[in-house]
């Protein structure tokens, strides 16, 4: 569903700012599944840092409204119960059909994280349309969705990079977090 990791090789550091960094890296990949150069492993799928980044670019070359890697991650985690509900519906949107849409909006060539997170977007914004409401069967997928639990949330498999925040399966989102010794006050 997701696409592959990408691994980027950056050269031209000096000692010190390597070994700070392989610290901090090595620090971080032991907070969870997720390595130093992953942003989430969301359902089993790794995503990478750059492929990311690059999504969250490409969204915003035709969005309405700005994204932020928190909010792709947040839209990814949505995906697969979005996915399930609308499986095998008329409204169910094939990787063609989005990729058209996006084509017609001005994207050519998204990357399939990409296609994955439109594809979410557009079942959410099916689910507010009351005239795609009247069809029994997009009716009988949100009804499966209002049906979700917390517990069920909580069985998929998220595991997000603490630059990100965390996963928070109530609402079934990233939410990002400061750390403690990041202070507003002056």
């Amino acid at each position: 569903m997701m696409g592959a990791v990408r691994r980027t090789k950056r050269h031209g550091r000096s000692g010190g700012v390597v070994l700070a960094s392989a610290g901090a890296a090595v620090m971080l990949a032991a907070c969870g599944s997720v390595s130093a150069n992953e942003a989430a492993v969301i359902d089993g799928e790794r995503i990478g840092e750059s492929e990311l980044q690059e999504t969250t670019a490409q969204l915003n070359t035709i969005a309405a409204e700005p994204f932020t890697p928190v909010t792709v991650l947040s839209e990814l985690t949505r995906a697969p119960f979005l996915d399930g509900a609308f499986a095998g519906t008329p409204a169910e949107l094939t990787d063609q059909e989005v990729n058209q849409f996006l084509a017609e909006n001005g994207l050519e060539n998204p990357s399939s994280l990409t296609v994955d997170v439109a594809r979410t977007r557009q079942y959410q914004t099916l689910l507010q349309d009351p005239q795609a409401m009247q069809d029994s069967e997009v009716a009988d997928a949100a009804s499966q969705l209002q049906e979700i639990t917390v517990a069920d949330i909580e069985e998929l498999d998220v595991d997000i990079n603490p630059r990100y925040g965390s996963f928070d399966p109530q609402t079934a989102s990233v939410v990002s977090e400061n750390p403690g010794w990041i202070s507003s006050e002056g």
